[in-house]
C-alpha cells in the first residue's frame, strides 16, 4: 500500500513546520521574560533566536521553487538531511549512556533534543519542496486552524513539562543548600552548647580546679567528638597552657599567630564565638574554632578553642539521595570549600563554574551571623536526560498526530470535493450545483440572474477522431479558459459531456451577452494539445429572471437548453437567448422524441421505397428505402423527426431498425433480389468501428449480393470527412454500392468529386430547379455536375424530378438515372411490387 500525500496535505505539513519554530519562539521570549529559574534554560536565547531565522527562511522560501534538477539529486539532499536528524536524535537517546561531547549545545539537554526536533522539522521542510513545485494552497483553513492549535498545545506541553522538570532538579539543587545550612547550624550550635557547659563548670574555680577540669573535659570532648580534634587552653597574653597533640601541634605552627586571629581572641566576648582558620582550609582537616573566655578565682583570664574539624560538621549520609549536586561553600574569596567528599576545594571561582555548566547560587546564615555563597553544580544529567526524551515524545506524537489528522481530513476533503466537483476539469457537478447557486445567491442578494449552457459544436465527432485522452485533455484546456474568464462573477458546473452551465449574478442581459460572446471568441482560439493545434467551436444558450424566487433548476436548464438547441440550428458558434414561443417547439421536440422511441420500442416504424429509373432504357434499376412513421392516424414527417433522432442519437436505433426491415422485404420478395436496394445510413452508424465488419456479415448471412447494395450517406452530414472516409472505401473495395445523397447540398465543392469515397452521386433536386429550361445557369450548373461525375467515372441519379422537359434534357446523358414524383412518389413495399409488375418494361429489368 502506497502512502499518498497530496499537495494540499504538504502544503499543510509545511505550516506546521512554520508554527512549530514561531511558537518555539514566542515561548523562549515567554521564558526569557516571566520564568526566571537560575539552573538552566528549556529554550535558551540562541535556541530562540534559531527558531526566529528559521521561522524567516521557511516563510521566504515557501514562496520559492526549490529547483532539484535531477532526481538524485533530490535524494541526496533528502537523505543528507535525514541523516543528521538520525545521528543527532540518536545521541539524545543514548547521551547519559555513552557521555557525549558534541558541542556546547549538548550541555543542555532540553536544547540538545530540541535540536533534533529542528533537524526533522527542517529535513520534512526540504523533502516537501523537493517534491512538491509550489505547496502556496490557499485552501483547508479550518484544518490549518486545528493543526495550528494542536502544535501550539504540543509545543506549549512540551515546555511546561520540561520547565517542571528544571523547577524540580533546581528545587533539589536549592534543596541540598538549605539542608547543609542547617546542618553546619545545628553542628554548631550543638558545639556551642558542649562548650559553654565547660565554661560555666571552669568560671570562678580556683587555678587547681581549672587545671583538673580543663584535662578532664579535654579527653572527654575529644573522645566523645569526633569533630572535635582538640581543645587549646591559652592565657590572657595568648601562651599556650594546655591541650592534646593535635592542639599543641596547631599552636606550634603558628596558626594562631596572624593579627586578625589574635583581636578576634582578645576580643571581650560573654558568648561563645566561632571562626574558621583560613590557614587550614586547604589542608585535609580544615578547623572551625569556638573560642570561650573564662576568668577563675584570682582573676586570671583564659581563652579556651575547641578546634572543629569542618568536614565532620555535615552528616553527608543524608546528602547522598543529593549526589548528582556537588555543592562548594564560599569561606573566603579564594577558599571555595567542597561540601562533597569526592571533590577537593577550589580556589578559583572562573574555574570552578567553567568546570560545570548548570549550577544554582545561594547564600547560607551561620548561625545568624555570617553569610556565605554557596555553589550547588549539576553532575550528573541522567535523570534529566531521562526526562527530556520523555518530554521530547510529546512534540513526536504531536507531529504524529498532525501527520494521522491532516492525512484523514485531507482525505475527507478530496472525498467531499469529488462528490460535489467533477474529477476531469475541478469544477462543480450539476448534481451539487443548487446547493452551491443558493448558498451563493443568498450571500449575494442581488438581482438579473442568469443561466448558460455552453456546449463544444461536433464535439462527438472530435471525440471519435482524436481519441479519448485528447480530447479529455481540450475539455480540460476549455474549462480552464472558463474558469479564468467568469469564475468572479459566475458559478460554473460541469455538464453532460462536453457542456458547461454557469449561472451569474448581478449582470444584465446586455452585458452578459457581451461577456458571453467574447468567451466564445476566446474558447474558438487555437488549444494546443499534445502539439496538435485544435480550433473548435462553441454554442451558447441563455436565460435571464430578474428574481432569485424564479429559480428553479429544472427549468432555467431546461430552457438554458432549448436556446442552445436554436442557436446550434442557426449554425453555432454564438449565443441565443431563451424566448417564450421556443417553448412550444421544444416541447413538440420532447414529444417527438418520447413517441419516437415507443415506435423503436413497438417497431412501429415503416419502410417505403421511391424507384430509380434508367431514362434510357425506361427501366427500373432500383429503389431507396425510406423511414415512415405513422404515430397514431398521421404521418410524421422525417423532416421533423430525423433530425431530433440525429441530436438525440435515436437515429442509431432507427437506421438499424430500417435496415433488418429492408432484408426482410429483400428476402421476401424477388423482385427486389434483381435491382439495387439503397439504404440510408446516419455517419453516427458508419463512424461505429465495426460498422463495415457487421454490415458485410450481415448482408452476407442473408445471401444478399453486394453489388445489388447500396449505402447511401447524406453528404451534408460530413462533418468529420476523414472519419468516415475510410469506411466507406473499405465498403466500396468489397463490392458494396456507396452513394453520396443530396451532393451540392452539404460542403462539397466539384473538386472534392476527386476523391469523393463513392461510386454513385446523387444531386440534389436544388440543382433541377429551373433546370427544365434551355440555356439557364442552372441548366448548365446541372450539366457541368453531370459531366464531371461521368468522367470520374461515377453513376449519377439525379433527385426530385418532377417536370418532363427536365427528363427530355437529362435523356442525352447515356446511363443517367432518375428519382422523382414523375415516376412514383415512395410506396409501401406491396404498392412497390405491384408498381414494378405493372411496369411496361419489367421483363427488361436491369441492375
Amino acid at each position: 500500500m502506497q502512502l499518498k500525500v497530496t499537495k494540499s496535505a504538504a502544503s499543510i505539513f509545511y505550516s506546521a513546520i512554520i508554527y512549530f519554530h514561531f511558537i518555539i519562539f514566542v515561548l523562549g521570549i515567554v521564558e526569557f521574560v516571566f520564568y526566571k529559574y537560575e539552573l538552566m534554560k528549556v529554550i535558551s536565547p540562541v535556541t530562540t533566536l534559531n527558531a526566529l531565522l528559521i521561522t524567516v527562511v521557511l516563510l521566504v522560501i515557501q514562496k520559492l521553487s526549490l529547483n532539484t534538477k535531477t532526481k538524485k539529486y533530490k535524494i541526496s539532499i533528502v537523505a543528507a538531511s535525514f541523516l543528521c536528524f538520525f545521528l543527532v536524535q540518536i545521541s539524545v537517546w543514548f547521551h547519559m549512556l555513552q557521555k557525549f561531547q558534541i558541542s556546547l549545545i549538548d550541555s543542555n539537554p532540553f536544547t540538545f533534543s530540541l535540536s533534533a526536533v529542528f533537524l526533522f522539522t527542517l529535513f520534512a521542510a526540504i523533502f516537501v519542496k523537493a517534491s512538491y513545485k509550489n505547496i502556496q494552497i490557499i485552501e483547508m483553513k479550518k484544518i490549518k486552524i486545528v493543526v495550528f492549535i494542536a502544535v501550539f498545545i504540543g509545543a506549549t506541553v512540551w515546555h511546561q513539562a520540561s520547565l517542571s522538570v528544571v523547577k524540580n532538579q533546581e528545587a533539589n539543587a536549592r534543596a541540598k543548600v538549605y539542608l547543609i545550612e542547617t546542618m553546619i547550624n545545628k553542628s554548631i550550635e550543638g558545639q556551642k552548647k558542649a562548650l559553654s557547659r565547660v565554661k560555666a563548670r571552669i568560671n570562678n574555680v580556683s587555678f587547681d580546679d581549672f587545671k583538673r577540669l580543663i584535662d578532664i573535659d579535654q579527653k572527654t570532648y575529644t573522645n566523645d567528638y569526633n569533630i572535635i580534634k582538640g581543645m587549646l587552653v591559652l592565657d590572657s597574653k595568648l601562651n599556650f597552657v594546655s591541650g592534646n597533640a593535635f592542639s599543641k601541634n596547631f599552636y606550634s605552627k603558628g596558626m594562631l599567630e596572624k593579627p586578625i586571629i589574635k583581636a578576634w581572641l582578645t576580643q571581650n566576648h560573654d558568648d561563645i564565638q566561632f571562626a574558621t582558620n583560613s590557614l587550614t582550609l586547604n589542608s585535609a582537616t580544615p578547623i572551625l574554632m569556638l573560642l570561650a573566655s573564662v576568668e577563675i578565682a584570682n582573676n586570671s583570664k583564659y581563652y579556651i578553642l575547641n578546634l572543629l574539624d569542618i568536614n565532620l560538621l555535615l552528616e553527608k549520609g543524608y546528602l547522598n539521595y543529593l549526589s548528582q549536586y556537588d555543592t562548594y561553600l564560599g569561606l573566603t574569596p579564594s577558599i571555595y570549600f567542597s561540601l562533597d567528599d569526592n571533590n577537593a576545594n577550589k580556589t578559583n571561582l572562573s574555574e570552578l563554574i567553567n568546570s560545570y555548566k548548570h549550577f544554582i547560587t545561594q547564600k547560607i546564615n551561620v548561625m545568624d551571623l555570617v553569610d556565605h555563597d554557596v555553589y550547588s553544580f549539576i553532575n550528573d544529567y541522567e535523570s534529566i536526560h531521562i526526562d527530556t526524551i520523555i518530554d521530547q515524545s510529546i512534540l513526536w506524537l504531536t507531529f504524529m498526530f498532525i501527520f494521522i489528522f491532516v492525512q484523514v481530513a485531507d482525505s475527507s476533503r478530496i472525498i467531499q470535493f469529488r462528490a460535489k466537483h467533477d474529477e476531469l476539469t475541478g469544477l462543480l457537478k450539476l448534481t451539487a450545483l443548487e446547493a452551491e447557486f443558493l448558498k451563493a445567491s443568498y450571500a449575494k442578494r442581488g438581482n438579473n440572474f442568469s443561466t448558460v449552457i455552453l456546449k463544444v459544436d461536433f464535439f462527438e465527432e472530435m471525440y471519435i477522431s482524436l481519441g479519448y485522452k485528447i480530447s479529455d485533455e481540450l475539455i480540460k484546456s476549455v474549462s480552464a479558459r472558463i474558469y479564468e474568464s467568469t469564475h468572479n462573477i459566475a458559478l460554473i458546473a460541469k455538464g453532460a459531456s462536453d457542456s458547461f452551465v454557469l449561472y451569474f449574478f448581478d449582470i444584465s442581459p446586455e452585458s452578459l451577452k457581451q461577456k458571453i460572446k467574447s468567451l466564445i471568441m476566446e474558447l474558438s482560439e487555437v488549444h494546443l494539445i499534445d502539439n496538435n493545434e485544435l480550433n473548435l467551436k462553441v454554442s451558447g444558450g441563455a436565460v435571464t429572471y430578474k428574481q432569485l424566487d424564479l429559480f428553479n433548476i429544472r427549468l432555467n436548464l431546461q430552457q438554458a437548453n432549448i436556446a442552445l438547441g436554436k442557436a446550434k440550428e442557426l449554425g453555432g458558434n454564438q449565443l441565443y437567448f431563451y424566448q417564450q414561443f421556443m417553448e412550444d417547439k421544444h416541447n413538440e421536440t420532447v414529444t417527438i422524441r418520447n413517441n419516437l422511441q415507443n415506435a423503436l420500442k413497438n417497431n412501429a416504424l415503416e419502410v417505403f421505397y421511391q424507384p430509380v429509373h434508367r431514362l434510357n432504357e425506361n427501366t427500373i434499376t432500383g429503389v431507396e428505402a425510406l423511414v415512415r412513421w405513422s404515430n397514431g392516424n398521421e404521418w410524421v414527417s422525417p423532416a421533423k423527426f430525423i433530425p431530433i433522432a440525429e441530436t438525440t442519437g435515436q437515429i442509431v436505433q432507427v437506421g438499424e431498425q430500417v435496415l433488418n426491415k429492408v432484408i426482410e422485404d429483400i428476402k421476401k420478395y424477388p423482385q427486389l433480389q434483381n435491382m439495387t436496394v439503397a439504404v440510408n445510413f446516419s455517419t453516427k452508424q458508419i463512424i461505429k468501428d465495426d460498422f463495415a465488419s457487421n454490415l458485410l456479415s450481415l448482408l452476407t448471412k442473408n445471401n444478399i449480393i453486394f453489388e445489388n447494395f447500396t449505402v447511401e450517406v447524406t453528404e451534408s452530414s460530413f462533418q468529420e470527412k476523414k472519419a468516415i472516409e475510410k469506411k466507406l472505401i473499405e465498403l466500396v473495395d468489397s463490392g458494396l454500392n456507396v452513394a453520396i445523397d443530396d451532393f451540392g447540398a452539404g460542403y462539397s465543392s466539384l473538386s472534392y468529386l476527386t476523391h469523393q469515397p463513392a461510386n454513385i452521386i446523387k444531386i440534389d433536386r436544388e440543382f433541377t430547379i429551373g433546370a427544365h429550361l434551355v440555356n439557364t445557369k442552372e441548366q448548365k450548373m446541372l450539366d457541368t455536375i453531370i459531366r464531371v461525375c461521368y468522367d470520374l467515372d461515377k453513376k449519377v441519379i439525379v433527385e426530385g424530378v418532377e417536370d418532363e422537359e427536365l427528363i427530355k434534357h437529362l435523356s442525352q446523358f447515356e446511363g443517367i438515372k432518375i428519382q422523382g414524383y414523375f415516376f412514383s412518389k415512395p410506396l409501401p413495399i406491396d404498392s412497390l411490387i405491384a408498381y414494378i409488375k405493372n411496369s411496361k418494361n419489367e421483363h427488361r429489368l436491369l441492375r
